[in-house]
């Protein structure tokens, strides 16, 4: 399989797990279901997948910044030239979106990620699907994408997909 086509998912379902995790500690009086958001995720990835990956989750908050809700996630993969970044949010008003490339380097345990150059954000009206071109420069390892809001309430979605530049959702 060319290595455009490999997919992060190992780094995506850690993604999903860990926040899944954290929305079990939520502060919340209001429990939330164990599945939320499942449907919904499900409806997106259907209409919305690209051959080049993508991801989302529950934004929560996290003990070092309890301002706002965040969910980060980073796609691994050999990424090259303009593509667009289809996000879509729900359970909020708006959701901030932050795009990065990054490198990989060897460090004494392992591999250690750094970020290296902006690539777009955008604000994202929840509802509407929003198109964030990108343009990837060459030898870097994958995509970070950080989504926040400031809504702390724990029930904002996000869900990204990375597409070639101009094709259809």
């Amino acid at each position: 399989m060319p290595p455009i086509h490999r997919r992060s998912t190992v780094v995506l379902v850690t993604v999903v797990a860990g926040t899944a995790a954290l929305a079990g500690c939520s502060s919340h009086n209001e429990a939330l279901p164990k599945d939320y958001g499942h449907q919904w995720m499900s409806q997106m990835s259907s209409q919305l997948s690209g051959d080049f990956g993508g991801g989302g989750g529950q934004l929560v908050l996290m003990d070092d910044n309890a301002k706002k809700a965040t969910l980060s996630l980073e796609l691994q993969q050999d990424f090259e030239g303009p593509y667009d970044v289809l996000a879509v949010c729900r359970s909020t008003k708006t959701v901030h979106v932050s795009l990065h490339v990054f490198t990989v380097k060897k460090d004494g345990n392992g591999e250690a990620s750094t970020l290296r150059e902006h690539l777009g954000e955008a604000d994202i009206d929840c509802g509407a699907t929003t198109r964030i071109p990108i343009d990837v420069p060459k030898g870097r390892a994958g995509i970070d994408i950080a989504a926040s809001t400031t809504d702390r309430s724990e029930r904002a979605l996000f869900d990204s997909f990375i597409v070639k530049r101009g094709d259809k959702a």
